[in-house]
């Protein structure tokens, strides 16, 4: 038993220290991505970077934090096992926390937080528009791209109209995040790594990379109504998401909000 636990202490250090070095690690990429975006083309290209890379991704942000708060009740697996005889999912994995996660949280918060900014819009659009017609921007030298991401639409639609395309981008981003986790939680159980324990890099980015697969569908069917992700927007998100997570996560185990900083 003292053998066991001893184990199980040793690998709790090691992912300690993994989540403080994976923490200097995002905080120096995050000041790496600055200096490329900077350098090759200007440091307010990348304030809109990540402006626009959270107006996309807090949907799924969202609705990640509302499987957990609201989740329980049933699996999703049904208590099942797979081929391998581990379960599919996992008693965490619920079929509360899969569909109401993104429905009561991540697209009813991320819903309102785009119509405050339409009826902000009057009040933002002269910032970038002054910006480009200076040529402050030298990537994002379009209105295009910060209406779309504002309040949706191209510039020849109405409010209306562009408020629906960012609704049917939430729904899609807030449910790609939460199949991303499900996948990811059946990863894990295929290498066996219990409930509760981290599997680095995996846990912080699965649900992001699945939101962005998700809600980049309908550029691909209706291309004249909504922007495909940039590769810029694709590989900041890359680097933001599992920074936020660490780091925020490291910080709250730190201050002592949490046990473990994962």
């Amino acid at each position: 038993m003292r053998n066991i636990r001893n184990e199980l202490n040793e690998k709790e250090n090691i992912n300690k220290k993994i989540a403080f070095i994976l923490a200097l690690v995002c905080i120096f990429l995050i000041f790496i991505d600055f200096l490329i975006i900077s350098l090759i083309f200007s440091w307010t290209d990348w304030v809109a970077l990540l402006i626009f890379s959270l107006l996309f991704i807090v949907p799924a942000y969202l609705a990640n934090a509302g499987m957990v708060l609201i989740g329980g009740g049933k699996p999703v697996d049904g208590g099942k096992n797979f081929i391998d005889g581990r379960r599919i999912f996992g008693p965490g994995k619920t079929w509360k926390g899969l569909i109401r996660g993104p429905l009561l949280i991540g697209i009813p918060i991320s819903a309102a937080i785009s119509l405050l900014f339409i009826f902000l819009w009057g009040v933002i659009e002269p910032i970038p528009s002054e910006g480009i017609m200076n040529g402050v921007y030298k990537y994002y030298n379009s209105m295009i791209y910060f209406r779309y991401y504002f309040i949706g639409g191209r510039p020849d639609d109405n409010l209306i109209f562009g408020y629906l395309t960012i609704i049917i981008r939430i729904f899609l981003c807030a449910y790609g995040a939460a199949f991303g986790d499900l996948i990811g939680s059946f990863i894990k159980r295929r290498l066996n790594v219990s409930r509760g324990n981290p599997l680095w890099i995996i846990d912080q980015l699965d649900f992001a990379m699945f939101a962005m697969i998700m809600a980049s569908i309908p550029s691909f069917i209706l291309p004249e109504i909504f922007l495909p992700l940039d590769i810029l927007i694709i590989s900041f998100l890359f680097i933001l998401t599992p920074s936020v997570a660490i780091l925020a996560n490291t910080i709250a185990y730190l201050i002592g909000l949490k046990n473990v900083p994962w």
